[in-house]
């Protein structure tokens, strides 16, 4: 199992977070992120990305297009500024103001509210677009980021089912004394006892060096195989199991493996 190709290309986490996956897919996601600590890690990240680009479109016009839309509606003040004009006094002013008020050209009311509302539509539309551009590179990439997820979510699917298959068991195996933070997982099929595991922390090993594989049983350690040098982010096949184990455990050899091992170069070992 490669944990960031799980990461970045099953599309898995982030069903979980939107609530899509079933009880039993969903609790075998939660049991990866408490083994996997880069995937509680995806986990948390994409549910404040979620949480941000959901705020983002809550966002309300701002204040200022309320000022800047009523500033263009002054016909009130028109209308009481005519009002408050001084009449004529003689025949004479009286026919040069009717003279001049046939020449003048009237603008309606309803042209006025026009022009307003074109004003407002603009405003708006000028501010909609203006707050979405910033999201359109987001939204874009999430876009591409689903579609590229969507080819290799089935595989990634079938191995999530596998790793919940109740004919596994699942052992942890925890570091030493001498190596507290190592940490491997392994997978024994009780049905027909093939053993695959996972190395979430062992450091690289030494040149000339090989870490070996030892089921504990009845008649003691037994030889399970030699990890691959380049193991990081990979399940890794090895032994067939003979009998019932009690433990699995970890040792650093030499190249190649040794028949029994080396127990002060015990690295990890967990008890099934």
């Amino acid at each position: 199992m490669n944990i960031k190709e799980f990461i970045e290309s099953s599309g898995m986490l982030e069903e979980f977070v939107l609530g899509h996956l079933s009880e039993k897919e969903a609790a075998g996601i939660e049991c990866l992120a408490q083994t996997y600590p880069e995937i509680k890690q995806e986990i948390e990240v994409l549910n404040l990305s979620l949480g941000k680009y959901a705020a983002v479109y809550e966002k309300e016009p701002p204040a200022f297009l309320k000022d800047q839309i009523f500033s263009q509606m002054t016909f009130a003040e028109d209308e009481e500024e005519v009002e408050e004009e001084s009449m004529p006094e003689t025949y004479e002013e009286q026919a040069e103001v009717e003279t001049v008020i046939e020449e003048v050209k009237i603008i309606p009311l309803w042209s006025k509210m026009a022009l307003a509302a074109s004003v407002l539509l603009a405003a708006v539309t000028a501010w909609v677009i203006s707050e979405n551009s910033e999201l359109k590179t987001e939204s874009s990439a999430l876009s591409q980021k689903v579609e590229s997820l969507e080819g290799s979510f089935n595989s990634n699917s079938q191995l999530l089912a596998e790793f919940q298959n109740p004919v596994n068991k699942i052992v942890k195996l925890a570091g030493t004394e001498a190596i507290p933070d190592a940490a491997v997982t392994v997978m024994w099929n009780q049905k027909d006892n093939s053993v695959e595991l996972m190395v979430n922390n062992l450091p690289k090993a030494a040149e000339g060096k090989q870490y070996q594989l030892w089921i504990i049983g009845e008649n003691g350690p037994e030889d399970m195989g030699m990890l691959d040098n380049d193991f990081e982010g990979k399940l890794l096949s090895m032994k067939t199991v003979n009998g019932t184990p009690s433990a699995f455990a970890i040792t650093l050899e030499k190249e190649g493996g040794v028949p029994s091992p080396t127990l002060e170069q015990l690295y990890v070992i967990g008890n099934v």
